[in-house]
């Protein structure tokens, strides 16, 4: 860890393979499936065309401890869902998974506090600023409906100082980006330079329907020709090997 108690983040530190920027894409992962892990890699290529840095952005998956967005806790306990989730992405060229979140939520003990992804990202930015990293800008990646709400995230201004939006939306024919459009002008939270910052950063991702709450329905029946259709094999090895998200025997 560094001084100030920040776990480092997995990103190389020269060469070629030096981010030229980072995406942070925070979850449970309760467990990672397919479109935790091909979704995002389309949004970084995506991004990357963009700006002209082909094969030099980063994506940080951020595993919460416990989401203020979600009432229950994780499933899987937090060394299970990083084991996971690093199995998930060895194929996945420039991802890493950053534990920062897990590492203070087991410093703290039983009295930890919610994941606020203002507090990772400032930390994020505080490792990075102290480690010559103060010129890569970061992104953060959100799902259109994380979007919609985003004005009752805390300090979400703040938030989006410190990493440009990236929203993921799956229609092809643009309606899903004029949806979110009017959506977010409808809370009449946004000025209208930070408007156009949203409308900047959305990324049309397409389609793949696969859900972590269908997922788990499948292992947890023990459903595994299921379960394989939306999971790395290693995952699902990983899950049957150690009997996570089975119900419990009557």
């Amino acid at each position: 860890m560094s001084d100030h108690g920040v776990t480092p983040l997995p990103v190389p530190m020269s060469g070629a393979d030096a981010p030229a920027f980072i995406v942070f894409f925070g979850g449970t992962f309760d467990p990672p499936h397919v479109g935790h892990v091909e979704l995002p890699r389309r949004v970084r290529d995506e991004v990357e065309q963009r700006e002209g840095v082909s094969g030099r952005g980063w994506i940080v998956y951020v595993p919460a401890s416990r989401s203020p967005h979600k009432a229950d806790a994780p499933i899987a306990s937090d060394a299970d869902r990083v084991a996971m989730l690093k199995l998930a992405l060895r194929g996945t060229p420039r991802a890493a998974v950053w534990t920062d979140e897990v590492d203070r939520a087991q410093r703290a003990g039983p009295n930890v506090e919610p994941s606020y992804s203002v507090q990772t990202l400032r930390r994020a930015r505080e490792w990075l600023d102290e480690h010559g990293f103060s010129g890569v800008p970061l992104r953060l990646l959100i799902g259109a409906d994380q979007a919609m709400s985003f004005h009752k995230w805390r300090e979400p201004r703040d938030i989006l100082r410190l990493a440009s939006p990236v929203v993921m939306v799956r229609s092809g024919s643009g309606a899903d980006a004029a949806a979110l459009a009017r959506g977010l002008e409808a809370t009449g939270f946004w000025t209208a330079d930070e408007l156009d910052k949203w409308a900047s950063g959305v990324v049309n991702v397409g389609r793949l329907d696969v859900s972590a709450t269908e997922t788990r329905a499948a292992l947890a029946l023990g459903a595994w020709a299921s379960a394989a259709s939306s999971m790395d094999p290693d995952v699902l090895a990983y899950v049957r090997e150690r009997g996570l998200y089975a119900r419990p025997r009557a």
